[in-house]
């Protein structure tokens, strides 16, 4: 990719850009799934909620209380 005063990026040439962001935005839901996973909750849920959310998710699950199980 070159640039030069003349030139603009075009979409092609800064996609590739985006990918870091969002692979790091499904891995953080991917340890918040997990997360929660380990105090009880439900796996599917979580790794909906871990895809859609990212930080936010991992943030709700380090925050929740361990879940008891059922009696």
């Amino acid at each position: 990719m070159v640039f030069s005063v003349f030139s603009f990026a075009t979409m092609a040439d800064t996609l590739p850009l985006a990918y870091f962001p969002l692979f790091l935005h499904c891995l953080i839901g991917l340890v918040a799934a997990q997360v929660a996973h380990r105090k009880g909750y439900d796996l599917g849920l979580w790794l909906v909620w871990g895809m859609v959310g990212g930080t936010v998710a991992l943030i709700d699950a380090w925050r929740r209380p361990r879940r008891l199980p059922p009696l």
